[in-house]
């Protein structure tokens, strides 16, 4: 049991972190380390992390963020955060959050959440950051938040 708990706590403080990409006959988007033949959506970043949000890894998603779209091909305009996986967040990993939003702000590029598990976004208006994060920065799939990018002309 013992193991089991440790285990668990070094998947939350390093969890597993993906790209999203689309793959041609497959639904959805998938990790492109596991479809390397998968293509990018013009104008988004897709990415996607597996935990929930805490003072442990909150700068994790920071850093995996940025240097991810340090990589992106230029003219990136939106991150989108698949967040099905992200079961909870707290105060100081709201703070990363911010400032990762203001960060992708001073560099032209919008970050919008896919899948947020409703008592999530609930914890997130609860902290006061409806202004921040609008109703127009979630979406109920990934597929949806593409659709609307490319609705709203992104990516061209």
């Amino acid at each position: 049991m013992g193991l089991a708990i440790l285990d668990f706590l070094r998947r939350a403080w390093d969890p597993y972190r993906a790209e999203l990409v689309d793959v041609p006959g497959v639904p959805g988007y998938h990790d492109v380390s596991r479809h390397p033949d998968g293509e990018r959506v013009p104008g988004l970043l897709i990415l996607r992390f597996d935990a929930p949000l805490f003072f442990g890894n909150g700068s994790l998603l920071g850093s995996f963020v940025r240097n991810k779209l340090d990589q992106a091909p230029p003219g990136t305009e939106r991150v989108v955060l698949a967040a099905e996986p992200v079961t909870g967040i707290d105060t100081t990993a709201l703070d990363e959050l911010v400032q990762l939003d203001e960060w992708l702000e001073r560099h032209g590029v919008d970050l919008v959440f896919a899948e947020l598990k409703g008592p999530v976004k609930d914890r997130l208006l609860q902290y006061g950051m409806a202004a921040r994060f609008s109703p127009e920065h979630f979406y109920p799939t990934v597929s949806e938040a593409v659709r609307a990018f490319q609705r709203e002309g992104g990516g061209t």
